[in-house]
């Protein structure tokens, strides 16, 4: 069970940051909302997605309020670009202070690209033990570093992550790479990273992806061998003509206590409609179906979603 509690929907629709934490259940009902999973779409106004300074912004229900709702499925639709990385950042604190606090660790997975660019504001968090946590990425180009390099000058130095902690992707082939790295997983401490007792995957506290315009996820493609994966490895070597590397399996991407997937832009719009209002979409983005399910959108991306259209109606 993920490290920070789901709590019930709150009454005020925005309440600062704590709105992003909440399960909003009411429309889990099955036929009672447009998306594939039910769930709940918001927009969140920019100014309410800013990075929260205190521990008191989270405080936004008492210990009475919580319940166990057996999973989450929420799409959060933000103003702009700007707001959407300042929430994925502050995901990233909320559940890293949870997390260290509850059992003293904190594993995360990040993809490169946007996603990995937007996450600079780590570098400013505060009240983070950041030598408590350990960095994996969800793809990686083999040979290369890409994605390890952006993070490492991005905000993994400047969060004082100790370097060891942050999971280099190794191997001249693709093969070899992702064995090695399914062996750094497995030889961390499990209370640094558990495993599920069901598939005996390592089980993150949070994933964060960005989608394609095309669906793809990590370098999980559509029509892919990946995408088709039934191995139950945590890591799949890619090799394609486009290119080499190796991805975290929808496997495990499901496993991991909280996943984020992320996408911005007009040209993502009729993607992010599929991938959650079109109950045979079989893209990779469509397939992300961990236990605590969160979508971040700007409202580009989210233009074409039936329930960003009926949350437009309702404010006006």
């Amino acid at each position: 069970m993920a490290c920070v509690p789901l709590a019930a929907a709150p009454q005020a629709p925005f309440a600062v940051r704590g709105s992003l934490r909440q399960a909003c259940q009411k429309a889990r009902v099955p036929g009672a909302s447009p998306l594939r999973r039910g769930g709940t779409l918001r927009r969140v106004p920019a100014a309410n997605a800013k990075a929260a300074e205190s521990d008191d912004d989270f405080d936004l229900l008492t210990e009475e309020d919580l319940e166990f709702v057996g999973g989450e499925f929420v799409v959060e639709a933000f103003d702009d670009p700007v707001s959407l990385a300042n929430a994925l950042c502050l995901e990233t604190i909320e559940n890293a202070k949870a997390c260290i606090e509850e059992r003293g660790a904190f594993t995360f997975a990040v993809p490169g690209g946007s996603v990995g660019k937007s996450l600079a504001g780590l570098a400013d968090a505060k009240g983070v033990d950041w030598t408590k946590v350990h960095v994996f990425f969800v793809n990686e180009r083999v040979p290369g570093t890409k994605c390890y390099d952006l993070a490492m000058d991005t905000w993994a130095t400047g969060c004082g992550i100790p370097a060891d902690n942050v999971h280099k992707v190794k191997g001249d082939t693709t093969k070899k790479a992702a064995e090695e790295y399914t062996v750094q997983m497995r030889n961390l401490d499990k209370n640094q990273l558990p495993v599920d007792d069901a598939n005996g995957l390592p089980v993150f506290d949070l994933i964060l992806l960005g989608m394609g315009a095309d669906g793809h996820v990590g370098s999980i493609y559509p029509d892919s061998k990946a995408l088709d994966d039934e191995s139950g490895a945590p890591v799949l070597a890619v090799d394609s003509a486009a290119k080499k590397s190796i991805t975290f399996s929808l496997a495990l991407i499901n496993t991991a206590d909280r996943v984020v997937v992320a996408a911005s832009g007009e040209g993502k719009a009729e993607t992010v409609r599929l991938a959650l209002e079109d109950e045979d979409c079989k893209l990779p983005g469509a397939l992300c179906d961990a236990f605590s399910q969160i979508w971040f959108l700007d409202k580009q991306a989210a233009s074409k979603l039936q329930a960003y259209e009926e949350t437009g109606e309702d404010e006006e």
